[in-house]
């Protein structure tokens, strides 16, 4: 199915007006303060002191208002793309620094790599789910990353339980463990229920290169109504 979907960051003007349910959650933001000596000695690399450093200064900055705790997100440096079918938001991508999503220190995988950028939350309204809007939304965040040099992606998988049931499921924020298994992720932190799993940016675009060379093969022999050879360099 064509959905004509178009990928954009969103804007701060739409950031305060768009009426999107995902935008209003303060799940990532909302957490218990620990002390503040106590989170500081527990970290074990310059990279995570500057990470713990980073999040105090994020979580003092945010405001009690959801909507502008993911206006101050996107100021500290968080992404947030949006997926619109025929100008209707249909997903969102959050994704950032792990110190921009204070929760994480409640899972027992914490910490994820402080070089890697976590993946918070994609969220696609119901009508849309199966069509491949989460995705687009995943890929692209990965293509920009790969221009800017990024590595890695981490994210935290959710598995569902005998004691969670499909509507609980579905409406939590975390990415279903199936759908970043399926693409590309691979087991890094075991859980038996929110497990951390990782994607090398480096294999993604090897096999992005790989793909967008075959689809531009097939285009050619379209064209021109031969096969085309296309030599390694």
């Amino acid at each position: 199915m064509d959905l004509n979907l178009i990928i954009k960051d969103l804007s701060y003007k739409q950031l305060e007006k768009l009426d999107f349910r995902c935008l209003d959650c303060g799940y990532w933001f909302d957490c218990n303060n620990e002390n503040f000596f106590k989170g500081m000695f527990a970290v074990r690399s310059i990279n995570e002191l500057t990470g713990f450093l980073k999040g105090k200064l994020f979580e003092k900055c945010t405001s009690k208002n959801n909507r502008k705790k993911i206006i101050s997100f996107r100021e500290y440096g968080g992404k947030i793309k949006a997926a619109f079918i025929g100008g209707k938001c249909a997903g969102i991508i959050l994704a950032g620094g792990y110190y921009l999503f204070p929760r994480i220190r409640s899972f027992n995988i914490y910490p994820p790599d402080s070089d890697s950028t976590f993946l918070g939350c994609i969220h696609v309204i119901s009508e849309y789910r199966g069509m491949g809007v989460g995705k687009r939304l995943l890929v692209e965040i990965e293509k920009e990353l790969i221009k800017e040099k990024g590595k890695s992606i981490e994210s935290i998988g959710k598995r569902q339980s005998d004691d969670m049931d499909e509507d609980e499921y579905w409406n939590s924020p975390l990415i279903p463990f199936k759908f970043l298994i399926n693409n590309g992720f691979y087991l890094k932190k075991n859980d038996p229920l929110f497990p951390l799993l990782r994607l090398d940016l480096k294999s993604f675009a090897v096999d992005f290169v790989k793909s967008q060379l075959v689809s531009d093969k097939m285009t050619l022999e379209k064209e021109v109504g031969s096969p085309i050879i296309i030599k390694n360099k």
